[in-house]
């Protein structure tokens, strides 16, 4: 059994300011119950006692951290990173490859703060096609279905979005702002007997619409930023219109972002086109990204 002398207070300070003074109290109250009870109310005592320990560290390393913690949360402007992307459309087959891309990042706690965001995923959506096509030329297969053209992604501007800190506590941050940027969507067929025909919604469009991003500290070494963004389509380029008078549609994104104190980063992203017509185009597309900043 432990035993406790008066000059045993430096070692009681210590402990009392980390976890495994719980620990500690948790087994010596284990241990002085033992002489009290019978082995299965022993057995009940510990389980319940093992509970409330996990419990109790995991609540004091949570309440112990802060944004002003995270030394790398203001750094690294550059992220460099591999992606898996899958896209998914109603009317085309599903396209998944891996590629690599960069983005930008700026970040700062403070309330009323500018916290910005920027990716082109057209390079690595340009790789994964690449990607596709290869393997038909290699199974010499150029035409596998009816539906046989599916583009959804950015063009020459790509995406980016600014937020303002209108809540910023110690561990939590809420971040409304504006989302923008262009996007090329889009299906091709092959119909028997006519050729090649499009389908809408097919563009190059330009949107711009509303943002909120939402960070969390974790514990002192690692945070999650959690977002979503609703573009609106302004205009878009007339080439190859199917039909003049289809609307123009609209596209979301949702995703999340858990960072480490040693700038490395793994996320996700889902963007789905909003299509407000007839066709009921359900496409989306996925990016699951793991990576660096600098």
């Amino acid at each position: 059994m432990f035993c406790y002398k008066q000059n045993f207070t430096p070692y009681l300070y210590l402990a009392q300011n980390t976890n495994f003074y719980i620990v500690h109290q948790v087994l010596t109250s284990l241990i002085l119950s033992y002489h009290k009870h019978n082995k299965k109310r022993m057995k009940k005592n510990f389980i319940k006692s093992l509970l409330v320990t996990a419990l109790m560290i995991c609540c004091n390393s949570i309440n112990a951290q802060s944004f002003e913690d995270l030394e790398t949360f203001e750094d690294g402007w550059l992220k460099v990173f591999a992606r898996c992307t899958s896209f998914n459309s109603t009317y085309t087959a599903d396209i998944k490859g891996f590629t690599v891309n960069v983005a930008l990042r700026g970040d700062r706690p403070d309330a009323w703060a500018v916290r910005t965001r920027y990716e082109n995923p057209t390079l690595g959506d340009f790789l994964v096609y690449v990607t596709d096509l290869s393997k038909d030329l290699k199974n010499n297969v150029y035409k596998k279905q009816k539906y046989d053209d599916h583009a959804h992604g950015a063009g020459f501007l790509g995406w980016g979005q600014a937020y303002i800190n209108v809540i910023a506590k110690d561990k939590f941050i809420i971040s409304p702002g504006i989302s923008g940027g262009d996007y090329l969507f889009g299906n091709r067929y092959d119909k028997p007997g006519i050729g090649y025909k499009n389908q809408d919604p097919r563009g190059y469009y330009f949107a711009i619409g509303p943002a909120i991003m939402a960070s969390y500290c974790i514990n002192n070494f690692m945070w999650v930023d959690a977002y979503v963004n609703y573009d609106i389509t302004l205009g878009k380029t007339q080439d190859e219109v199917v039909d003049p008078n289809y609307p123009d549609p609209s596209f979301i994104s949702i995703g999340a972002d858990l960072n480490t104190d040693k700038k490395l980063f793994g996320g996700f992203r889902l963007n789905k086109v909003i299509d407000k017509g007839y066709n009921n185009d359900q496409s989306t597309r996925l990016d699951i990204s793991l990576g660096v900043c600098f």
